[in-house]
Order: structure tokens, then sequence, then C-alpha cells
């Protein structure tokens, strides 16, 4: 075992980018506002630690590592309270309406028809929000149907709007908003109350307004959803895609087709890189004299970063080219390109430029796929190399397409199924095999056809090429809804328990990291983590944070009671993490086995929870009360039971959402999950106002 560890050493490097991460995580996930002296003063010790044994000691070769582990660690944690430092705080957000004006950052089309833009430099023109200082952070705002006019990036506008903060996780545990804004600097949601008006016209010439021309024109030719989906290849901008077609393709396993990153970019810089190569190699001088494999990837390179400036420069975009850089460099270099040294400063480089995309799902999906990727790929590829005397142009297929696509499909696909199914609560059976045949159509038909559309519509002869790559993409279109009909195609699976997901990434980076026997035990780490998901109980009882929506999980039924209309997004969500097949709304005047509803309450007999709609008579309360195991209530802070645990909306405005165990009793709510962070705002405004001061007398 000590020969084991010893040898592992060698690969400690490797775990320079966990370290790291381990630190940022320790930072975000506390409960509660740390001092980053505590981080200063561990980063000290270690380094302290590390000069003086480096120096002194050298035989203690166990401690040295330890001490560099607790100052990477406390590193990661200074890092991430700094980058939390570093943006503006959330502002209180008025709670009427309120006329502002800023410059439109962008704009973007959603599926009803709508538009949604993007506002900076943002100004309040009514009392007394007239008085603020301008905004540091953006506003997202959704136009009318009826506002039809022309607008574009740089414009400056005028918008009398309703505005509202960054809204809290739907349920404890769920996807947080207001962390998501707080790092993506956006300050307040809202929609126009009336047609935005434009004070004036500011043509900028960047890159933003050439998107929203190249999205216009394709939405001319073809305004379907291959056309759509076209536009996001081209343009990255595609929010008006039905959630029908995306559902489709989640389903299916091939949601990652429609966001752009590493896939894309791989297959622009290889086109771009075998065309130049090709060209150049029907000169014999030029072969012979240039350097033409270095001149082809330097080329595909440079269009490929032309490419992701085209599409919006996406985060999980940029680090795909961060790798591609990489990448790129091996190859110059004649260096191995398959090297767990350049997943590892890829992934260092990443979090030094932003620890909080730790905790950002596509980060930690592309990390788990190129890791599993780099480590696994070699199996294969050793054992192919057994063939290569084999000359067949049959067998070349058989190797490239059938063997190595499907090992790639499978290796990536099998590592991001437990991050699809902790942040998604869907697993899907089928991605192999709709992979299989739908990355090599992106990658032979449609991308290509592309940019030859991209390279051809300043010309005005785009039209055909478009037409072709609209049809590769209608076939795409009909895999993904032949495979998501498909029996069990998609499957939810109930929440999936942190610290089991923890586990998970533990046993991958065992398994893909060290290089002796020990790797194997990560095997055994990955399953205990995916085991998780049996040993833990779905709630009985979930409520939002707004108090207007209660979900009680009855006879394999979700059972919504709703004020004002449920929310069929919220319903989706909390059906999936119970993993219940059906989703029932229950109204005033349900009557059925167990439940009886009238205009005052609810009353579901066996799991004896009373859910009030409106005070009820106080000749009723008693029986009511003494047959209650936990009472619900949709009024604001009121209750007709003193013995027993209250749910009011007052509970659900200050501590957000709640989930609900009944046997035994155990109450969890969304703020003592999240805890007093800088990004958490309560429901009742928490932000800085930034008010004009008093006059003095």
């Amino acid at each position: 075992m000590y020969q084991y560890l010893y040898i592992e050493t060698e690969s400690l490097r490797l775990w320079i980018p966990i370290a790291f991460a381990v630190g940022c995580l320790a930072y975000f996930l506390l409960p509660f506002e740390p001092s980053i002296i505590w981080g200063c003063i561990f980063s000290v010790i270690g380094l302290t630690a590390v000069i003086i044994i480096r120096r002194y000691y050298t035989a203690y070769l166990g401690l040295y590592q330890i001490s560099w582990t607790i100052t990477l660690i406390a590193s990661g944690f200074c890092l991430a309270w700094l980058q939390t430092y570093r943006q503006e705080p959330f502002y209180a957000v008025p709670s009427r309406a309120t006329v502002v004006q800023g410059q439109i950052q962008s704009i973007e089309y959603l599926n009803n028809g709508k538009k949604r833009i993007t506002l900076q430099q943002v100004r309040f023109k009514t009392a007394p929000e007239s008085d603020q200082k301008k905004w540091e952070r953006v506003i997202l705002f959704t136009l009318s149907k009826k506002d039809n006019q022309s607008l574009r990036s740089g414009d400056l506008v005028q918008a009398r709007v309703m505005l509202h903060r960054p809204a809290p996780p739907q349920y404890v545990g769920g996807y947080d908003l207001q962390f998501r804004s707080w790092f993506n600097n956006i300050g307040a949601y809202g929609y126009a109350l009336e047609p935005v008006k434009l004070i004036s016209v500011h043509p900028i010439y960047s890159i933003q307004s050439l998107r929203e021309k190249i999205a216009a024109h394709i939405r001319e030719i073809n305004a379907g959803s291959a056309g759509i989906i076209a536009q996001i290849l081209l343009t990255g901008m595609g929010g008006e895609l039905s959630p029908d077609v995306r559902h489709v393709f989640a389903a299916s396993g091939l949601a990652h087709l429609l966001a752009i990153a590493g896939l894309h970019l791989g297959i622009v810089m290889g086109i771009v890189a075998f065309t130049v190569r090709w060209l150049l190699l029907r000169s014999q001088t030029l072969t012979l004299y240039w350097p033409i494999k270095s001149i082809a990837i330097i080329v595909g390179w440079t269009v490929g970063c032309g490419y992701l400036v085209l599409t919006g420069l996406h985060i999980p975009a940029m680090r795909s080219l961060l790798m591609a850089s990489i990448v790129m460099l091996a190859l110059l270099c004649n260096r191995s390109v398959f090297s767990k040294y350049n997943l590892m400063l890829a992934a260092l480089f990443l979090l030094l430029l932003s620890p909080a995309s730790v905790l950002d799902v596509s980060f930690q999906m592309s990390m788990t796929a190129v890791m599993a990727l780099v480590s696994g790929y070699q199996l294969v590829y050793r054992w192919l190399e057994k063939y290569q005397q084999i000359n067949s142009c049959l067998f070349r297929f058989i190797k490239v397409y059938i063997l190595e696509g499907a090992w790639v499909s499978i290796l990536a696909g099998t590592a991001v199924v437990p991050v699809v199914m902790f942040y998604f609560h869907e697993l899907n059976l089928y991605f192999v095999f709709a992979n299989l045949i739908a990355v090599p159509l992106m990658a032979l038909w449609v991308m290509p056809l592309g940019l030859l559309t991209l390279c051809t519509m300043i010309f005005g002869f785009d039209y055909i090429f478009l037409k072709l790559m609209t049809f590769g993409i209608d076939w795409i279109i009909w895999l993904a809804e032949l495979v998501s009909h498909l029996p069990y195609a998609s499957v939810s699976v109930p929440n999936f328990p942190a610290w089991g997901y923890a586990l998970y990434f533990l046993g991958l980076c065992i398994l893909c990291l060290c290089i002796t026997a020990i790797r194997w035990f990560g095997i055994i780490v990955m399953i205990i983590g995916i085991s998780s998901i049996f040993c833990i109980t779905t709630p009985t009882i979930i409520t939002s944070p707004n108090g207007r929506m209660i979900g009680v999980n009855h006879q394999h039924r979700l059972l919504m009671v709703c004020q004002g209309g449920c929310d069929p997004i919220a319903v989706e969500e909390w059906r999936k993490i119970t993993k219940l097949t059906e989703a029932k709304v229950i109204s005033s005047n349900t009557i059925e086995a167990g439940i009886y509803c009238n205009k005052d309450y609810c009353f579901i007999k066996r799991k004896r929870i009373l859910i009030l709609l409106k005070s009820i008579p106080k000749d009723q309360q008693e029986n009511l009360c003494r047959s209650s195991l936990i009472e619900l209530s949709f009024l604001w802070n009121e209750s007709s039971c003193k013995n027993i645990p209250v749910i009011n909306k007052k509970e659900n405005w200050i501590n957000g959402a709640h989930s609900i165990w009944l046997d035994p009793l155990i109450i969890n709510t969304d703020i003592y999950n999240r805890g007093q962070r800088p990004w958490v705002m309560e429901p009742i405004q928490r932000g800085v106002p930034k008010m004009p001061m008093a006059q003095q007398e």
C-alpha cells in the first residue's frame, strides 16, 4: 500500500485544481458569511510550512504535500471571497411601476413572439428612484407582443416597467437564480407596461449588432424550428425556440447540440484546419518548404476564436477555447494531446478567472466529460493500434465512425449522467444511440454548410447553403423526436443528495487521475455516491417562496393547491424531485377519497394535513386541529391551530421555500439551507436602496 502511495506522488500535481476547487466550495457553501482573515491565516501557515519543509526537512514528503494542500484550499477560499466582494451589491427594486432609461446591451427573441432587452447604464426617471446614481448592474425586461418597433443594440431607450428582484429557489436546494445574478451582474428582471420609447439611435457597429442582423436574416429565410436552431449555431441567439423542441432534445440526450461549447468549436476548428491543409497540399512547393500542419492549426484556431466571438462568447465556449488553445500548443510542440496536465492547467486557469464557476453546471459537465475522455480514450486507441496494418476503407470507417465515435459517446455521456441527474433530475437511456447519429450529421453536414452560409452571406449567395443546412437540422429534430418517444427515453429521478454527488466526483477523480491500482477504488466510491439517491426520502410537502403554492405527495400523485394559479414550470420541477408521474391541481370544491375541500380549507385525511384557504369558523377549528398533524395557510399571519406546527404565508416570505417530512416531522427552509450570504435576498427587500439622504432643515 505504501508503495502505491509513493508512486502516486508523481500524479499529485493533477490534484492542484481539485484542492483549489475545494477551497472555493468551502466559501460558497457555508451557511454564514466568513471572514477572509481565516483564509489568509491558513494560506500563510501552509506556505510557510512548504518553504520550511522544502529547505530543512526534505524527508517529510507527506507533511510537505499536506502543507501544499492547505495552501491551495485556503487560496481558493480567499479568491472566492475576493470575487464575491468585487461585485456590485443588489439594489432595492421598486415595488411599483417605474420609468427607466438606459442603453440596450442586447436583444433576445423569445419563443412566445416577444423580445427581451438587456438594459445597461440604467437610470430611474421617477421619484424617489430618480435621485439614485446610475446602476452598475443590468436589468432584463420583456417587451409586449404589440411593441414591434425596430430596436438595435446601442440605442438609448426609455420604458415604463414593472421590476422584481432575482427570485429565490422554487424549492429547497433548487436552482439559485440569485447566486447566478450576483455574479452575472444582473440587478432585476421585469416586463414593459407600455411600448418602449426610443430616445436616440446610437448605431454601434459591434459584434452584437452583427449577430442580430444575421439572426434576422436567418429568420426571414426559415422561421421554423430548423431555422431557429441554425440561428443558435451561427449566432448563439435562439430564445424563441419552442419548449417542446427543447424538451425532445433533452429527453433524447441531444441538448448539448443546442449549446455552443466544445463540440461546435472542435468541429469548426477541425473543418477549417482540414480544408487549409488540403488546399496547401495541392502545391508541391508549399508542401516541401512550408510548415503546413502548423499553418492549418493556427488558421483553424483563429477561425474558431472568431466563431466564438460571433456566437456570444458564452462561458462554456470560453472554457472550450482555453482547452482548444492548450491542445493547439501541444500539437505545435509535437506533444501528446490527450494529456491530463493539459486538463489540469485549463481547470486551474478557469477557476483563477472565476471561482464561482465551480458551482456552474456547464463547468462541471465540461470537466467531467473531458476528464473521462482524456483518461478513457487511450484504452480503445491502444487496442485499435494493433490493427493499424489493415488498410481497408471499410475498416477505417468502422474504426473512426463506429468504434471511436461510440466509445467517445459512451465515455462522455456516462460520465455526465450523474451531473444531469443532480441538476435536472432526469436520466436519458438512449443518449449513445442518438449521439452516434446526430453528432456525425452535425459535424459532416450541418456545421460545414453553416460556415459556408456565413462566408457567402455578405455576397448574398447564402440561400442554398442555409436551406441545405436546415435540411440536415430537420433530420436531427426528427431523430430527437423519435428517440424521445421510445419507452423510458427519459426517466425522472428523485433529488440527488449533495454528499452523494460529491462522492461521485471524488471517485471519478480517483479513477481518472491516479496512476496505480488505487484508481480502481474510485469505482467503488462512485457507486456509493450514485447509490445515495436511494438513501433519501422525498418531502411530503413543498411550499413556494411566495406562499402561493403548496404541493403534497399523496398516493403517488402531487396534489397542488394554489392561490392565483399554479406556475407550470415550478409544478414540473416539484414533480421531478418527488419522482411522481402525475400532478393534479385541487380546488375549493374537490371531494374524493381521503381529500375534502371547501371554500375555507382543504383537509387531506391520510396525511393529516390542514390547508387554510380562508379563515375558518371557530366552531370547526377544534375538530380540525385535533385531527391535523400540521397546518398550512394561505393567510398572511393567521393560524387556526395552536398546538401543531403552522406554516403561513409570512413564514414562506421570511424563510423562503419549505420542504416538510411528516414521519418524523422535519421542516427544512431555503434560508436555512443557503444561509445569510451577500447574494441571498430575503423575500422582503434586502437590497442596498441607494436612496437620497433626507434634506437637512
